[in-house]
C-alpha cells in the first residue's frame, strides 16, 4: 500500500512538473515574446548486428594478400577474423559515440528549457517589481501633493 502511494505521488509530481514546463516554456514564453524551445532531437539509429556474417563470414577477403598466392589459408582466416573483430569494435564505438551525442543533446535541450523557464519567471518578477514600484511611487506622490 505504501509503495502504491509513493508511485501515485511520484506520478503526480512528474505530471505537475511537465505541466509547469509546458506553462513556462510554451504559454508564458509566447505571451512575453520570448524564444520557444526547439523541437526534440531524433533518437540515434541503432546498429543492427548481423549474426550470420560473423558465423558464415563474407567473401571480401578470400583473395590473395598483396598478390602473394602462397599465403597459407590459416593466416588468411586469422587476418580475416581480426579484420572482422576490428570492424565490430569500430561499429560499437561509433554507436556508443552516437548514443553519447544523443544523451548530450537531450541534456542540453532540457537545460535550455529550464533556462527559458527561468528567464520567463525573471521577466514576470521584473514586471511585478516595476508595477509595484510605479504604483508605490504614485501613491507617495499623490499623498505628498494632497496632504502637505
Amino acid at each position: 500500500m505504501r509503495a502504491l502511494r509513493r508511485a501515485v505521488k511520484w506520478c503526480a509530481t512528474f505530471f505537475t512538473l511537465l505541466q509547469m514546463k509546458n506553462l513556462f516554456c510554451k504559454r508564458l514564453a509566447a505571451c512575453m515574446c520570448m524564444k520557444q524551445p526547439s523541437s526534440p532531437s531524433p533518437e540515434p539509429p541503432l546498429i543492427r548486428r548481423d549474426k550470420r556474417s560473423a558465423v558464415a563470414g563474407d567473401n571480401r577477403g578470400s583473395g590473395s594478400v598483396h598478390g602473394n598466392t602462397s599465403t597459407a589459408p590459416a593466416e588468411n582466416e586469422s587476418v580475416h577474423a581480426l579484420l572482422k573483430e576490428i570492424r565490430d569494435l569500430l561499429k560499437t564505438r561509433v554507436h556508443s559515440e552516437e548514443e553519447q551525442r544523443y544523451e548530450d543533446d537531450k541534456e542540453n535541450e532540457m537545460k535550455n528549457d529550464w533556462m527559458l523557464a527561468a528567464a520567463v519567471l525573471d521577466r514576470i518578477c521584473a514586471i511585478a517589481v516595476t508595477v509595484f514600484f510605479v504604483a508605490g511611487s504614485l501613491v507617495v506622490f499623490v499623498l505628498f501633493v494632497k496632504h502637505p
